[in-house]
């Protein structure tokens, strides 16, 4: 989407986006709902992103924009005479889809399963940090591509304990210590537990 989601970047397709046996306009606009849309729905319960085509159409006798989720269930998610109201009406009924499905997981947890609303350890790692190591320790240096220089790349976690702290980089959930510290164990070649705000 663009800058946020009530302003999404709309790209323009064509006749060969889709087959003609689908039920997308020939012609329209495709737009990404990304997964951490609405930002309140924690993010434990967050689906993918999910890319949408908003098209006209006279499917319902007048003509009318329609907005279409194009891969999966290919539900129709909003509709109206102008596409912008289209789109916001797409925006606001997913979110509220959104909303719903997490408030069932959280419930689910809690009555069926007897565990917290939320899995209490989140569990964050870098893709991989390359360290340039020289024998120009302890001062700046220029790292000539030629010169006596070894890059290592190292993965590094952070393990979550029921604090607030965002999480940017998050790769999973862990319903106790041992199986989270496992887990960055196994993935990382350091790790350490987060000191930030309590939740």
């Amino acid at each position: 989407m663009g800058d946020s989601p009530e302003s999404p970047k709309l790209t323009a397709y064509g006749p060969d986006r889709f087959a003609e046996h689908l039920p997308f306009g020939r012609t329209g606009y495709l737009f990404t709902v990304p997964g951490n849309f609405p930002a309140e729905v924690p993010q434990f319960c967050r689906d993918g992103d999910c890319e949408m085509a908003v098209y006209s159409t006279r499917a319902s006798g007048a003509q009318m924009w329609e907005v279409c989720d194009v891969g999966g269930r290919r539900r129709v998610w909003g509709e109206a005479r102008r596409r912008r109201d289209a789109v916001g009406m797409a925006l606001m009924e997913i979110a509220r889809k959104r909303r719903e499905s997490a408030e069932e997981i959280r419930e689910r947890r809690v009555k069926v399963l007897g565990l917290e609303p939320e899995p209490p350890y989140r569990i964050e790692k870098n893709s991989g940090a390359d360290l340039a190591l020289n024998p120009a320790t302890g001062r700046a240096s220029l790292v000539a591509a030629d010169g006596p220089v070894t890059l290592r790349t190292r993965v590094v976690g952070l393990l979550h304990d029921r604090c607030a702290c965002p999480a940017p980089d998050l790769v999973g959930f862990r319903e106790n210590r041992k199986d989270a510290a496992a887990y960055l164990t196994e993935e990382c070649d350091a790790w350490w537990a987060c000191t930030g705000p309590e939740a």
